[in-house]
């Protein structure tokens, strides 16, 4: 842009230029002087001749200065300036397109993905016809460009790519759990922070209250609503359990909802309990239903439904209503059934030393396992299968067991396929104390040296096992964990040491059950896209669920789950017997709000050109009017010479 004048009517002041004129034309050319002697009058008419051509081009140079003068003060009165490049029209466009589970919303016109997919495919369009540039990223689990720079170059394939996108399923494209938006603003940046005139804008079903300077396009439809199943959790109070089934709905009114819960296997049957509840949920409120017995805490609650339960297999609580978001709409709890552990007890010298740990075991595992715990007296016939936890004290059994976990506590002696040797017995001639082995989890907690021991035998030989306590450094307590045998050994009697009678007696048989025989999972409700750590009691375990069959052989260990559903678990320990178990992968609740809204969207960074301003020229004409009206000023004294 060139050169412009604030105030136009300042050139008036050029009218001065006339008046210069004027001056010139009407000054007398001549001077009257009165001189003495024609001599002298000679030599001056001779010298002027010679000067005539230098006072004529200073009197050109004295009248163009004047008539600049008059021009500059005229321009200053104009104001002159330069203005500032104006800013362009924004051709590039930056578009996020939120994929995360609640765009699987779905009207006539399809879900909310596909909606957004087709607008966006409609600005591209648009973009193209202005010979602009667009970069499309999808922010689903985690954030990845479609198309990046795409110019009028590209224009089929980025409009084809937008047609395949919204012709596919959507689940193909989006995630079932929350969106990666901030992962989607990175992607942007690198755009943003480069180039000037870049426009973001983001696809969405959530609603900023600040969304800064990203355009955000809301894909909601005002006939969408969510009913929900938000989470189910089960309590125990006063040894009866109690259902808690959190219940919403996410749009513009309230509604009655219908929730079906189903209990199964209730009460150590396979009976099935359900019920039928009309729960009144305000838009946008968790509305807690409670199946069960009053709390002793709070004997005022408000109950939904008294039934009593002392066991159960699993529960399943749906919502019975069309809504436009299905995903959310049932929930399975499970985690009720009990795995039936069975333990023998066999004793050349029978004790209460295990029994009485045994009951320490019962009430903390007594929701994950129902034990049963059978001794054989002296004489009776023990059994070499079918047991999950073999005990045997001061003897050992001539048909070593092979279908689960066998502890020797104080052997005479052990078949030579265990890998084990027995050496000579030892008394101590003092008390004398354990001292620590390996670190190994059935030693988690337990210090040997509060343990003291006057009889052990020494063991010679111990291929493969892991020593756990040792006494005068020859190792008394060693495991062995191999998929075909599990054993646990103790060379000394808990008639000659203070074992049995510290904390630490069934605080070690508990480690040694939980290390032996883990439980396969500690959690059964995760959300998708999490991690659910698994553990075995054999040598591998399948799980099974919506477009997932994966075999582990490695323990403890976790998997990766993408899709909401019911997953089995599967594994066939020592004991031959298949142990299915179940978990169940949600999507997250906050994925069950369509209509969302957020305080503020977290914005890239923009490039920031230095911002032009007008260019004042006032300063630069009074400078160069100074300086003509001092070269004026030399000229008029020069000529005065």
């Amino acid at each position: 842009y060139g050169m412009s004048w604030l105030t136009p009517l300042g050139f008036l002041g050029l009218i001065g230029l006339i008046a210069l004129i004027l001056i010139y034309i009407i000054k007398p050319n001549y001077q009257q002087k009165f001189i003495s002697s024609t001599y002298v009058w000679k030599k001056s008419l001779k010298f002027k001749k010679k000067k005539m051509p230098i006072n004529r081009l200073q009197d050109i140079l004295l009248f163009l200065c004047q008539v600049l003068i008059i021009t500059g003060m005229a321009s200053i009165l104009a104001q002159p300036f330069i203005m500032a490049d104006k800013e362009q029209e924004v051709k590039e466009h930056v578009v996020i397109i939120d994929a995360s589970a609640s765009m699987l919303s779905m009207t006539e016109q399809g879900t909310r993905f596909q909606r957004a997919v087709n607008e966006v495919r409609t600005l591209a369009e648009q973009v193209m016809e202005e010979e602009g540039k667009m970069t499309v990223i999808l922010a689903g689990e985690k954030a990845s460009y479609v198309v990046q720079d795409a110019g009028v170059d590209f224009k089929a394939d980025l409009l084809q790519t937008l047609e395949d996108l919204a012709d596919a399923p959507p689940e193909d494209n989006c995630t079932y759990g929350a969106a990666d938006i901030n992962g989607a603003i990175k992607l942007a940046e690198a755009i943003t922070a480069e180039k000037k005139d870049v426009q973001v804008l983001l696809y969405t079903d959530t609603r900023y209250i600040d969304s800064g300077k990203v355009v955000v396009k809301q894909i909601n439809d005002e006939r969408e609503w969510n009913a929900a199943i938000l989470d189910v959790r089960v309590l125990v109070v006063e040894n009866y359990y109690r259902f808690e089934v959190d219940v919403a709905c996410y749009g513009d009114k309230d509604a009655d909802i219908n929730v079906l819960v189903d209990i199964y296997g209730v009460n150590d049957s396979n009976a099935t309990v359900s019920l039928e509840v009309k729960a009144r949920c305000k838009a946008g409120q968790t509305e807690t239903l409670v199946f069960g017995n009053y709390s002793a805490d709070d004997p005022d609650e408000t109950i939904t439904e008294d039934v009593e339960v002392y066991s159960y297999g699993y529960v399943v609580a749906r919502v019975d209503e069309l809504d436009t978001f299905d995903l959310d709409n049932t929930f399975y709890r499970y985690g009720g059934e009990k795995q039936v552990l069975k333990i023998q007890y066999c004793s050349a010298m029978p004790n209460n030393y295990f029994a009485t740990a045994m009951d320490v075991i019962r009430d903390r595992f007594g929701s994950r396992w129902d034990v049963e715990y059978t001794e054989i007296r002296p004489g009776q016939e023990y059994a070499t299968e079918g047991f999950d936890v073999y005990i045997f004290e001061h003897e050992t059994p001539k048909t070593f067991p092979k279908d689960g976990l066998v502890i020797l506590s104080n052997p005479d002696k052990v078949p030579s396929n265990t890998g084990l040797r027995l050496g000579q017995r030892f008394n101590a001639r003092d008390d004398n104390t354990l001292t620590q082995g390996e670190d190994h989890p059935i030693m988690k907690g337990i210090n040997a040296e509060n343990i003291i021991v006057t009889k052990y035998t020494e063991i010679t030989s111990y291929d493969g096992y892991t020593p756990l306590m040792y006494c005068f450094g020859k190792p008394v307590v060693m495991a062995k964990n191999e998929p075909d045998q599990k054993i646990l050994v103790m060379t000394f009697s808990l008639n000659y040491s203070d074992f049995s009678m510290l904390l630490e007696f069934p605080l070690f048989l508990s480690n040694t059950l939980n290390y032996f025989i883990p439980n396969t999972m500690d959690e059964y409700v995760i959300n998708v896209n999490e991690s659910i750590k698994l553990n075995s009691r054999s040598d591998k375990l399948t799980v099974v669920g919506p477009q997932t069959n994966i075999e582990m052989v490695q323990f403890p260990g976790a998997v990766d789950l993408k899709n909401p559903g019911v997953y089995t678990v599967t594994q066939v320990p020592i004991s031959g017997k298949t142990v299915v178990e179940n978990f169940f992968v949600r999507i997250p609740a906050s994925e069950s709000n369509t209509a969302a809204v957020e305080d503020t969207l977290t914005n890239p960074y923009f490039y920031e050109a230095k911002e032009n301003e007008d260019l004042d020229l006032l300063f630069y004409f009074a400078m160069a009017l100074v300086a003509l009206l001092f070269l004026e000023w030399g000229l008029q004294a020069r000529k005065q010479f």
